[in-house]
């Protein structure tokens, strides 16, 4: 067993915490409520009426997972044969773990902010404070979305298109855009798995898997 296969088992259990990390913050946690995909960027009121621990957990899985999915994805450019190709990914990987912590901080800070503030200021002054915690980590955000679901996912597909990494040709859906339609199968049945990040982190750690069987 080599490090890459190491690498790519801690990446799976990691993109699985960073996925379950998403589902507190879009799901009360009671079972008759359905998921609430908006929950992330508006107030819901359903964040007074669960624990302080329901976004703990939120936090926690995401800080504890996101490290995991970082080194599979460096140790995933180590494995591509094309210098250019590894330079960009190596790139986005840092950009991502530079960022991507901090838009799931704010994420999680905002219920804790407004279960302080709920009923004692109106609803529409409530939004705003929620709006002015987005501030700061709004362009991180975006930065680490980008790296995520564009850079990310286009360099490792280049890769193993070109033959530069050494997996199966299908393995090209196997990142956080390919696990889209899993994710809106999941919510039309109502099944919380997570968010697609997560998820498709947990498949670009197969990939480095696969590619760490071959080494």
């Amino acid at each position: 067993m080599n490090r890459y296969i190491v690498i790519g088992v801690i990446g799976i259990i990691s993109g699985i915490l960073c996925a379950q990390a998403d589902v507190p913050l879009a799901w009360s946690g009671r079972r008759d409520d359905a998921l609430d995909a908006k929950a992330v960027g508006r107030v819901s009121p359903w964040w007074t009426e669960v624990r302080e621990s329901h976004f703990d957990l939120a936090f926690w899985f995401s800080c504890i997972g996101q490290p995991g999915t970082y080194l599979t994805m460096w140790m995933l450019a180590e494995r591509i044969s094309s210098a250019s190709l590894a330079t960009v990914l190596k790139i986005s990987t840092f950009l991502t773990a530079y960022t991507g912590l901090l838009f799931h901080a704010a994420a999680c800070t905002k219920p804790l902010v407004y279960r302080q503030i709920a009923g004692q200021i109106p609803e529409e002054a409530a939004q705003r404070a929620m709006d002015a915690v987005d501030k700061y980590p709004k362009i991180p955000s975006v930065i680490s979305a980008l790296c995520l679901l564009l850079v990310t996912p286009a360099t490792v597909a280049a890769a193993i298109l070109t033959g530069a990494l050494a997996v199966p040709k299908y393995m090209v859906l196997f990142n956080p855009i390919g696990a889209l339609p899993l994710l809106i199968l999941a919510r039309k049945w109502n099944i919380r798995i997570g968010g697609s990040m997560g998820i498709g982190l947990s498949l670009l750690a197969i990939v480095l898997l696969t590619a760490g069987c071959a080494a």
